[in-house]
């Protein structure tokens, strides 16, 4: 039997034993030869194994189970007492629990080994060669809005000889165009003149006519009575020759007077048909009919070389005031150029931060050469440091927290860039390189770290892969 098994064999065999302790003396007697005691003749280690065995089979021995009701009234006493003691081993395994839980989810979870916020560095460069004429007041880590004015340069050598030509040209066109319209002015002047004078004319001629028409007229009726007395003194001769009273020389001399008459008659009508065409001409069609003038009158020829000219002179203004504008376009194209070269100024063409600045007022700078570099904060992101197994795990897209040393929130992002071992962008504030303790490089966009506020470049933390 196992050690265990014979202490509670003994405590039973103690329990139970009605042997009273003046008993014991007798029964260690029993070495006694002569005794009949079944331990007669036996040592101490072989009667306590005759009594194991004795009280192993030992119906008598076996204590009583409790009743059911009396175990339940001690388990609930028991209960009682250390309700206390239990309790507060139930919280504590309940706290043992979740802190041991989460150092071995921190475990399981893919994260970085190192992590540290970082930012795009734009660097502004001198578009011209001058001097640094105003600086703005910044120092490095100065907080700047977009469209902050940072650093003017001017430059007193820019080239404005062309500038100067077209300057030039443009105010000699604008003299030409002040002369031509005086010009203009004073032919439209004549001109009116012309027109009325040449409208006087027309009347005056017009009345003219009329009147050698009334005259012709009344010439035309003393003709016709001179003709009816010729035909009649022709009429009596012609009787008198028939009669045989009258002469043969005073019949022709009648007869010449006729003819006279008739035909002195005609060139009146003629003369009138003249004069009525003349002034159906000029009324009609504004021409003039006679031998002494051609078919327009001075007045008007002179209108109509004052029109002439007015024409080219509205077509050499016309043609002055394209170029003009054209000289304007120039103009202004090498206004935009002198002051591209003679002068510049700087600004911020994001919300970020001053990282360095590399001039001072009254510098002499070149061309291309590097005057600011400014973090551009609105497009904060993580760069972190995994290792190989981690790496293969990740793909672009994938979410990602990020947690600031010594803090407790979080920030979701996504992966953007995993670079590997391969040299990553070296427009970066902080290199990835300098990241040492890993190889393989990520990087994590953080929506929430680019609103507006300080720009927190340079800080660690630690970046937990996955949901």
């Amino acid at each position: 039997m196992k050690p265990s098994a014979d202490r509670r064999a003994r405590d039973d065999f103690a329990a139970h034993d009605d042997t009273s302790p003046a008993e014991v003396p007798s029964a260690c007697q029993a070495h006694d030869p002569q005794s009949t005691s079944p331990f007669a003749g036996l040592d101490a280690a072989e009667r306590l194994a005759a009594l194991d065995k004795a009280f192993q089979h030992s119906p008598e021995l076996d204590p009583a189970p409790p009743p059911p009701a009396a175990a339940a009234r001690r388990l609930a006493a028991w209960l009682k007492q250390q309700h206390r003691r239990i309790l507060k081993t139930c919280i504590g395994l309940g706290v043992l629990a979740v802190v041991g839980w989460m150092p071995v989810r921190a475990l399981l979870q893919t994260s970085s080994t190192e992590a540290v916020i970082n930012a795009r560095l734009i660097t502004l460069r001198a578009p011209i060669e001058g001097g640094i004429a105003r600086l703005a007041p910044m120092t490095v880590g100065t907080e700047i809005e977009p469209g902050t004015a940072l650093v003017s340069i001017v430059n007193p050598r820019a080239e404005r000889g062309r500038l100067d030509d077209l300057r030039r040209l443009g105010d000699e066109l604008e003299g030409d165009m002040r002369t031509l319209d005086l010009k203009r002015a004073e032919l439209v002047a004549l001109q009116r003149d012309l027109a009325a004078q040449t409208q006087a004319f027309r009347a005056a001629r017009t009345d003219q006519l009329e009147a050698r028409l009334a005259e012709l007229a009344s010439d035309i009726a003393g003709a016709e009575a001179r003709r009816d007395e010729a035909d009649q003194a022709l009429a009596r001769a012609s009787k008198l020759d028939q009669a045989g009273t009258g002469t043969r020389v005073a019949l022709e001399r009648a007869l010449r007077d006729a003819r006279v008459a008739a035909q002195a008659l005609l060139s009146l009508n003629h003369r009138k048909n003249a004069l009525e065409i003349e002034l159906m001409a000029l009324r009609r069609d504004g021409v003039y009919v006679g031998d002494s003038y051609n078919d327009r009158p001075q007045s008007l020829q002179r209108a109509d070389d004052i029109a002439l000219r007015l024409n080219e002179l509205n077509a050499e203004i016309e043609q002055r005031k394209a170029r003009r504008v054209l000289v304007r376009t120039e103009l202004a194209d090498e206004e935009a150029r002198h002051a591209e070269r003679a002068g510049a100024s700087l600004v911020s063409p994001v919300r970020g931060s001053v990282w360095e600045v590399m001039t001072a007022p009254g510098e002499t700078v070149n061309r291309g050469q590097e005057l600011v570099r400014v973090l551009d904060c609105a497009g904060l992101v993580v760069t972190a440091t995994v290792g190989e197994t981690a790496y293969n795990s990740l793909h672009i897209g994938l979410p990602a927290r990020f947690r600031f040393r010594g803090e407790t929130v979080d920030f979701e992002g996504r992966i953007i860039g995993l670079t590997g071992v391969a040299a990553a962008g070296a427009n970066l504030a902080i290199q990835p390189s300098s990241l040492a303790k890993e190889p393989y490089r990520v990087t994590v966009a953080l929506p929430e770290l680019a609103k507006p506020g300080p720009c927190k470049v340079g800080r660690t933390g630690r970046v937990t892969f996955g949901r």
